[in-house]
């Protein structure tokens, strides 16, 4: 009979190799089992890795028009309290003046004044929100201020200067004599040559429109997600604020005070109108960006789905294969210690 020796350290490499192999598929188990995706898709894959690749760029992709759309939410939510409060102010300057109704005691005149005068500088306030840095009504100039920290003084004494100048070119001595005609003739003179772009810093288009922000809502959808300070509803509301603030309380007589009231009326209940049509805009936008959230949500959850199936493992299955792996390594330890430790000289 014929014996072939077998020596300790043979076996010892035999379970050192035995560990690393194990070491190795443990790290791969180890990733797999928290990711719940193969360690190395390419290897898994082969040919069909490009497919993987389509799918995870497609997915990327969806969730990335996602989240640009939540800054677009952003901005339309707080285009739509900016232009709510505007629309307000516009019926508190409205109800003000319905509420003088002829009223010529000095004190109310004031308090009209005074209201005027408040909603201007809400209105110029309102104007000028910024969300993440960029001015909401300034159209594509979003790092421009809409309107001068000197809006209201500038546009006032531009008014004022206009006022005089009438007067003076027309024999007027004082406010009290102005007569309906004449005050009529001076404010509708005074809008028709009022060039709204030219107080405001929102961007204009060739034709002198304004231009506002637009934003890829979807694979195919663009919409606009901003308003611009150039629209009529804010010059409205520009105009009837400086015209009752610096006329009301100016001793005109009744006559010319009716006509003021009357044009105040007009251009409030014009700017409630505009500003809420620009309201009812941006609100078309959010429900279209609310639509296509969805649109793109549900075809994300297919798209991962797919690539789910094309590279997910079975993480309690690879927990258990890690776990025999880990116990296997922990026994091959265990014996190459006891082999190392072998020595003739235990049995001599």
């Amino acid at each position: 009979m014929k014996t072939t020796p077998i020596s300790s350290l043979s076996i010892s490499n035999a379970m050192q190799l035995t560990v690393s192999n194990a070491q190795t598929e443990i790290s791969k188990l180890q990733k797999e089992a928290v990711t719940g995706t193969y360690a190395d898709v390419g290897l898994e894959l082969g040919t069909r890795t490009s497919t993987n690749l389509d799918y995870t760029r497609e997915s990327s992709r969806l969730q990335s028009i996602v989240d640009s759309n939540a800054l677009a939410e952003q901005r339309m939510d707080a285009s739509q309290l900016a232009l709510q409060n505007m629309s307000s102010s516009a019926q508190t300057l409205l109800n003000s003046v319905i509420a003088l109704s002829g009223n010529t005691d000095a004190s109310s005149l004031s308090v009209a004044a005074t209201t005027a005068k408040s909603v201007l500088e809400n209105f110029t306030s309102y104007s000028n929100t910024a969300v993440n840095g960029e001015y909401l009504f300034s159209g594509i100039n979003t790092d421009a201020q809409t309107l001068d920290d000197t809006f209201i003084p500038d546009i006032t004494a531009d008014f004022n200067t206009a006022f005089s100048d009438y007067m003076s070119s027309n024999g007027i001595a004082s406010p009290a004599d102005m007569t309906a005609s004449d005050m009529s003739t001076f404010l509708s003179d005074y809008q028709d040559s009022f060039n709204w772009s030219d107080w405001n810093n929102a961007s204009v288009d060739a034709d002198g429109a304004g231009t506002v922000m637009s934003s890829r809502i979807s694979t195919s959808e663009t919409v606009s997600t901003s308003t611009s300070a150039n629209s009529d509803g804010f010059k409205s509301l520009v105009l009837a604020g400086v015209i009752s603030s610096q006329l009301v309380d100016r001793g005109l007589s009744s006559s010319a005070l009716a006509v003021v009231n009357d044009t105040t009326t007009s251009l409030a209940g014009a700017a409630i109108s505009g500003v809420d049509t620009q309201r009812a805009k941006i609100g078309l936008s959010q429900e279209r960006v609310e639509k296509a959230n969805t649109y793109m949500s549900a075809q994300k959850t297919i798209i991962d789905t797919q690539l789910t199936n094309l590279i997910g493992v079975d993480t309690y299955e690879a927990s258990t294969r890690l776990t025999t792996l880990l116990n296997q390594v922990e026994t091959s330890y265990t014996i190459t210690s006891k082999i190392q430790g072998l020595s003739l000289v235990n049995f001599l």
